[in-house]
């Protein structure tokens, strides 16, 4: 049986950059990840 590592959602260490703190309100972005 396999051993893999439990993934954390919350994490950062492979992605130094959060992407929920770059989609600001009022943006197209921040829409089509609201739906």
């Amino acid at each position: 049986m396999p051993r893999f590592k439990h993934y954390n959602y919350d994490q950062d260490a492979m992605v130094v950059i959060n992407y929920q703190e770059q989609l600001q309100p009022g943006t197209f972005e921040h829409a089509v990840h609201y739906l």
